[in-house]
């Protein structure tokens, strides 16, 4: 089995599975969008997303994704650009620091892109933030 570009699982006969869900308590809930789109957020840019931050006082961190028409014009490229990005975090999650609530923000730059490359990005604007573990910090994208 190996991964796909848009990050399913390939099998040995060829067929492409859908990569897991998101899990509710990683996501975050709609009324938290709106704490995120304050001044107070602190936010990162990154080529292929920005990551707009701030503290939840849990013990996890929640994510949440945001792709506009004014972006991605045709709901194929929003749809993929979401998954991305919502997979992106799920693979990465282990490495980010308890207690944030973060939203994605895609870019123009989503629409050609690979699962490793969104990886990549997310760690790099993570990394910028201080949102990393001690151990991940050092280290780059798997």
């Amino acid at each position: 089995m190996t991964e796909s570009p848009v990050c399913g699982i390939v099998s040995e006969g060829g067929s492409v599975t859908a990569p897991p869900l998101l899990l509710a308590p990683f996501r975050l809930p709609t009324d938290a969008f709106a704490r995120l789109f304050e001044a107070k957020a602190s936010s990162e840019v990154g080529r292929t997303v920005v990551m707009r931050y701030v503290p939840n006082g849990l013990d996890k961190t929640r994510v949440g994704v945001v792709t506009s028409k004014k972006t991605f014009h045709r709901a194929v490229e929003r749809t993929r650009a979401r998954r991305l990005m919502r997979e992106a975090f799920r693979l990465e999650r282990a490495q980010l620091k308890p207690g944030y609530d973060l939203v994605l923000i895609g870019r123009r730059a989503l629409v050609n892109t690979q699962c490793q490359t969104v990886r990549e990005d997310l760690l790099k604007v993570c990394r910028r933030a201080r949102l990393l573990t001690m151990g991940a910090s050092q280290g780059g994208c798997k």
